[in-house]
């Protein structure tokens, strides 16, 4: 990738009026006093973030925050009220499904017109029309008016030509919610193709795991302020403790009367643990503390590499500054692309709680068998809840506590190789009947 900016912002900030009563406008505009009739609304305000050339760059926030107001400043669609953007290249925007087409004109003459739009002549728009076509896969449809399409054929359509245009710069907005599983999956096989070919894309999304393993970097803002900008990894988590938080505010699910509690092992010898090592998280109680998270082997060596169908367990070490009831004890596992493939905690896996007292240290074991998950190195963060599985409050949550590097010496043609007993049936093709 070079280093070569080719969107930014500057202060980019949009306002707009809001006026109680439409006859408000009116009076405003041809007041002889000049009253202000008026709220203003930011939309957006102080935004700055850049992306250069061939990155990946993803917009998150909650619903209202500004990401497709930022976008339409980008395309052109909208001007800001103040601050300055800058777009080097050419832009292909999927901003709102079947925005640009003619509800009157085919599948095929949309194509041909979203091409224009775009300032491609005809006859390099019909080196491309195969392409798009195959990729949307709507069959004898694309020779009909695009108002009889579903929604399905819309996204099949605006995706297939926004994405087979060959432009500088991509930028998609919530594209990928509308399609069927097997169209999403065909679509992000298209987004590693082009991001292989060095396109730039701007990528908006309520898809944290889709966000993690397609971006490189996130911008987050919400009601139109911008919070954060900078590496996706960080940003990602930065973004789930807020909402974690706010899931705690709604949660009430603390002591239960009817919990069923683990028996602990009651531990009276002096015993040495390795401290924990984390980023900050937004999410720490002042109650507990996790001190440790550390993997064993099945000879009790302290290991960070392991192999796949080996014996090994997961120890989390917690100290209680007060007396707590249900309490869930966990670690999760997250690839490269910061997609969780597997997790432990004591509800999940024993269907019961933990109870502990002031001035206790609580050593938590998780022993298993690793199954034959793709070789690689693994983020392991720990948390610990206090609630049920399906209705909780977190108390801490800790991002990446250790990293593991997983050995599998098989083919890793999958994240996850689950062991199969193979056999085979022969016929006469004349016994064979396909219904």
């Amino acid at each position: 990738m070079e280093n070569t900016r080719v969107v930014w912002t500057e202060h980019l900030t949009k306002k707009y009026n809001l006026y109680a009563r439409p006859q408000d406008r009116f009076r405003e505009a041809v007041g002889i006093r000049h009253k202000s009739l008026h709220n203003d609304f930011y939309a957006l305000r102080d935004i700055n973030f850049d992306v250069c050339l061939g990155e990946t760059v993803g917009i998150i926030g909650t619903n209202g925050s500004g990401k497709s107001t930022l976008l339409k400043i980008i395309t052109g669609v909208l001007k800001p009220s103040s601050g300055q953007v800058e777009v080097k290249g050419r832009v292909s925007a999927l901003l709102e499904l079947g925005a640009g087409f003619n509800q009157e004109y085919t599948g095929l003459e949309n194509i041909y017109l979203n091409g224009r739009m775009m300032g491609y002549s005809r006859r390099e728009m019909e080196a491309r029309v195969p392409a798009i076509v195959d990729f949307a896969d709507i069959g004898e449809f694309i020779t009909q008016p695009v108002k009889t399409y579903s929604s399905g054929m819309f996204a099949r359509l605006a995706f297939a030509v926004a994405i087979n245009v060959e432009p500088d710069i991509l930028i998609v907005d919530e594209a990928l919610s509308v399609g069927d599983l097997f169209f999403q999956n065909k679509c992000f096989r298209k987004f590693e193709e082009l991001k292989e070919k060095g396109i730039t894309i701007l990528f908006v999304s309520h898809d944290i795991s889709s966000v993690r393993q397609m971006c490189s970097r996130v911008l987050w803002i919400e009601k139109g302020i911008q919070k954060s900008f900078g590496p996706s990894d960080l940003i990602c988590d930065m973004y789930m403790d807020e909402k974690r938080q706010q899931m705690n505010q709604q949660s009430t699910a603390v002591n239960h009367a009817d919990s069923q509690y683990l028996v602990g092992n009651q531990i009276d010898r002096l015993v040495t643990f390795p401290s924990v090592n984390s980023r900050n998280s937004a999410i720490e109680s002042s109650n507990l503390q996790i001190q440790s998270v550390f993997v064993m082997d099945k000879d009790n060596r302290q290991v960070t590499c392991l192999e796949v169908e080996h014996s090994y367990s997961f120890h989390v070490v917690v100290r209680l500054f007060e007396d707590m009831d249900d309490l869930i004890f966990g670690v999760v596992a997250e690839n490269n692309k910061g997609i969780p493939l597997y997790d432990f905690n004591n509800f999940i896996n024993a269907d019961k709680v933990i109870r502990g007292l002031a001035d206790q240290t609580i050593e938590v074991i998780f022993s298993f068998t690793l199954p034959r998950v793709m070789r690689g190195t693994y983020l392991i963060s720990a948390a610990v809840a206090q609630g049920t599985q399906t209705n909780h409050v977190m108390l801490t949550w800790l991002h990446g506590v250790m990293q593991l590097e997983i050995i599998n010496p098989g083919y890793n043609s999958s994240y996850i190789e689950i062991p199969a007993k193979v056999q085979h049936n022969i016929y006469p093709c004349k016994n064979v009947k396909i219904v």
